[in-house]
Parts: structure tokens; C-alpha cells; sequence
């Protein structure tokens, strides 16, 4: 809250360009050692997050099919409702009819929600999005703005990332929205669809100006499918290395007791 407080007071007394005000903001993180943290919502994980995730910063949640990734980010915006900070939740993929039918059998009543105005579904196309780069904002900018939204979820930017036929452009595209996304101010949250192992190490080629990185395994262990937390990266913040078991029933309950590999 002291270090919030800092913050605002230097927004009033400088009048400066945003880009010399991030890095004086940044400045005072550094000199202080502290962040502003808000909680996710996930049972279990703050504690492993040393406090959950940095105000304003910009999240990636990957996981192949099934692993929970959707659920992971309803309940981030959920939470953040609980909070007071209305969410805006933009997918390339889901319809909103089957999306808010689906969220009913975890109890999220997420129609009510919107109803309210504390919840904004947006549905874009991956082409839409490219177009909201050129633009330098856009649409969402405008919904954003208006609906005074404080935490966001893109699922997924998997569909956006093949847009692009090599390497570079897909770094470039990354870098383009994680700053446009910082812009508006909002926590934010993107998925990414990518199946992973728990005996290799993740290739996170297009994802290095994520604020931090959440994986989530679903693999088959002795015949069974089962599901695990690991974060991979937390900037500023000694998040704990350890691989976690975790369960879905009305959301995401993440077991405090680490994973032992006995293969």
C-alpha cells in the first residue's frame, strides 16, 4: 500500500512522458524491494507466488488441452469482481452461449456477472487482434476505458501466434501486445495452448516479456490423467521451483504438498 501510495505521488508531481514515469515507477520497486500484489483467486497458489500476482503485470498461463487453463482464468477475474476490479475476458474461440453454460457447472454465473456490468465477454478473431495492433489499441482500448476494466483475460493467444510464418515476427507480434497491454493498466492474463512434460523443459521462445510464466501439466502417471502447477517464472519475486498437484472441482485447488517424480 506504501509503495501504491509512492507511486501516485510521483504520477502527480512529474510531468512526464509515460515511458520516463514506467521507468521512475520502476525505479522505486527496485529501491524499495517491494511490489503490489493482488491475490489470483486460486486456491493454493499465492502462497507459492509469494503473494499472487504484481498489479498491472502481464501473466501467461500454458497448458495443453484440459489442463485447466480456462477455469485458472475465470478465476482470476472472479476474484478480482470480489475485489471491486471488473473483468473483461476476450476469447478467439469460445461461443458465449456454450462459454457461460460451461462456467454454470463450476457455480460461476458469469451472465449475472455481465448483467451487473462487473463482466465484459468479448469475442474476437485472431485477424481482429493483429488490426487492434496497427491501431495501437482499438476496440478493446475503447471497452477497456469504458467499462473500467482492472484485470484481463486473453484466451487464447495460441490462434493470434499463428498468424505469423516465422520466429522473428511471432517475437516482434509478443512484444507489440504485452506493450499495448500495459498501456491500459489492467492485471492481465493470456493462455497459451501447448502440451507439456514433466521431464522436459518448455521451449518459451515467443513468451520472454511475460511478467511470469504459470505451467500446467496434464499427464498420464500409472494409467491415470492427473494435473500439475508449476511456476516457471515470477519477476521480482522467489517463487517457489517446485512441481504441484492440483484439482478442479468448483475451480482450482492446488495441493501444498510438492510432486516426487519416483520414475
Amino acid at each position: 500500500m506504501k509503495l501504491k501510495k509512492q507511486m501516485q505521488k510521483v504520477k502527480k508531481s512529474t510531468g512526464k512522458t509515460d515511458m520516463k514515469l514506467k521507468k521512475q515507477m520502476q525505479k522505486i520497486k527496485k529501491s524499495t524491494g517491494k511490489t503490489d500484489k493482488i491475490p489470483s483467486g486460486i486456491i493454493g497458489f499465492d502462497e507459492l507466488a509469494k503473494g499472487g500476482f504484481e498489479r498491472e503485470s502481464v501473466n501467461l498461463v500454458v497448458g495443453g488441452s484440459g489442463s485447466g487453463k480456462t477455469i485458472f482464468a475465470v478465476q482470476f477475474l472472479l476474484e478480482g469482481i470480489k475485489k471491486g476490479e471488473n473483468g473483461l475476458y476476450v476469447t478467439f474461440e469460445e461461443k458465449k452461449e456454450d462459454f457461460y453454460k460451461n462456467m454454470l457447472d463450476f457455480g460461476y454465473n458469469l451472465e449475472s456477472l455481465e448483467k451487473s456490468g462487473k463482466f465484459v465477454f468479448l469475442e474476437y478473431s485472431p485477424e481482429t487482434v493483429k488490426m487492434m495492433l496497427d491501431e495501437g489499441g482499438g476496440a478493446i482500448e475503447s471497452i477497456i476505458l469504458k467499462n473500467k476494466i482492472k484485470r484481463m483475460v486473453i484466451d487464447s493467444i495460441t490462434s493470434f501466434s499463428l498468424l505469423f510464418d516465422d520466429e522473428l515476427s511471432k517475437r516482434e507480434a509478443a512484444l507489440s501486445l504485452f506493450d499495448i497491454i500495459r498501456k491500459w493498466n489492467c492485471t492481465s492474463l493470456l493462455t497459451l495452448e501447448k502440451t507439456l512434460n514433466l521431464k522436459e523443459n518448455p521451449d518459451m521462445s515467443i513468451e520472454f516479456e511475460a511478467d511470469s510464466i504459470i505451467l500446467l501439466y496434464f499427464v498420464r502417471i500409472k494409467g491415470e490423467r492427473k494435473r500439475f502447477l508449476e511456476i516457471l517464472k515470477m519477476r521480482g519475486a522467489k517463487h517457489s521451483t517446485k512441481v504441484y498437484p492440483f484439482e478442479i472441482d468448483k475451480g482450482i485447488n492446488v495441493d501444498k504438498k510438492a510432486f516426487i517424480d519416483k520414475a
